[in-house]
């Protein structure tokens, strides 16, 4: 299936629920009937058939689609594919799951932060120990995602040394969320706190019960990408709103639109969107051994999080006092791109990924940064 034909798809199933999307947001719930309504379009299907880089153009369009209606729906939906069904593709086996969460009856998501272990996830403590062929999963997991309504969850666990950490998937049939946290943004998709002390069959740990830590970064990097994806399209139908009033509302006998300050901070606006997809492209572009490059992840989200956030903030503002009301979705949008900048890796966190690849060794450079030092006789 093409991108236009999968989009085509894609956008008609979520038309049948957009009439239903202000209550979500105030039960603190998803269904499950958009994934399994997703899932029977061939919407997951689709994307992994592709492969986790080959098919990433279906999984931005899958976020897109559903990221100007609900961020929450768009951000438990990516949780589902490009992170949960993504490790187990990757690291084959568990076909049964696996089938599970292209077909819509198993709704994955993902637990790794702890009380004590947010950006720094080398600090998790929850840990997987062998028990004869099984494995115990023991410790406290916070701020998970979709937990309320996903059946299994994909946890982040040590499993012996500094290093040494396992990704285990555990049916949440087996594990009551201690409690719902209420959230600035996102209120569709709910938060919880899991409390874990459950046995899982040795085929539950999700490749190599040593190298979690690796496999989940790989895994992070496509999220920050539907992250970016989101964001991009969230900003381009919050300034395509706040362009038409500004065509339509008149102030001081003129038009919005016509006033030049107000239509320079939209073009200003327009620009920093446009570059934040581009580069959403490059870094959706393989590099070295077929792979997305880890910094050009970092890199989109971290510029569309900031960026296409200030062009929601831009268009609340076109609005005035109506953008401000709960009722127009300018409010809801500006609440839910804030926690961007927070999940999926921090700020901060993507600044330090970025500045590992700025910290080797250019000899051309050097040689000429001493070259004008000993000429200036510095």
């Amino acid at each position: 299936m093409n991108v236009d034909d999968y989009r085509a798809v894609v956008r008609r199933v979520i038309a049948g629920f957009v009439p239903c999307m202000p209550s979500w947001e105030e039960d603190g719930h998803l269904p499950r009937e958009l994934f399994r309504a997703l899932a029977a379009a061939g919407a997951f299907r689709e994307r992994w058939a592709l492969g986790p880089v080959a098919g990433l153009p279906l999984a931005r369009v899958l976020v897109e689609e559903l990221a100007v209606h609900n961020a929450g729906a768009a951000l438990a939906v990516s949780l589902h594919s490009e992170v949960f069904l993504h490790a187990l593709h990757r690291a084959g086996g568990q076909a049964e799951i696996v089938e599970g969460a292209l077909d819509g009856s198993v709704i994955g998501c993902a637990a790794v932060t702890e009380p004590g272990a947010g950006s720094d996830v080398p600090a998790v403590t929850t840990s997987a120990r062998l028990e004869g062929d099984r494995w115990r999963v023991r410790g406290t997991k916070c701020l998970i995602t979709n937990a309320g309504r996903a059946t299994h969850v994909l946890v982040l666990a040590r499993t012996g040394g500094a290093m040494s950490f396992g990704l285990f998937v555990v049916p949440l049939a087996d594990v009551t969320p201690t409690r719902f946290v209420p959230t600035l943004g996102v209120r569709s998709a709910d938060t919880a706190v899991l409390d874990l002390d459950v046995t899982v069959p040795g085929a539950a740990a999700v490749g190599s019960p040593r190298a979690g830590l690796v496999q989940l970064l790989r895994v992070l990097d496509f999220e920050r990408l539907a992250a970016a994806a989101g964001l991009v399209a969230t900003a381009r139908a919050a300034m395509a709103l706040a362009l038409a009033h500004m065509r339509d509302r008149t102030a001081f006998s003129a038009r919005l639109f016509d006033h030049q300050a107000l239509r320079h901070r939209m073009a200003w606006h327009w620009a920093r969107v446009s570059a934040a997809a581009a580069l959403l492209d490059t870094a959706m572009t393989p590099g070295h051994g077929g792979e997305v490059s880890h910094s050009a992840a970092a890199a989109a989200k971290l510029i569309a999080a900031r960026d296409c956030a200030d062009a929601v903030d831009a268009a609340l503002q076109a609005f005035g006092g109506r953008g401000y009301v709960e009722d127009f979705p300018l409010a809801r949008m500006y609440r839910d791109v804030r926690l961007t900048r927070i999940g999926g890796g921090t700020d901060e966190m993507l600044c330090e990924v970025i500045a590992a690849n700025l910290d080797v060794d250019d000899p051309p450079s050097a040689a000429l940064v001493r070259e004008i030092a000993e000429r200036g006789g510095w």
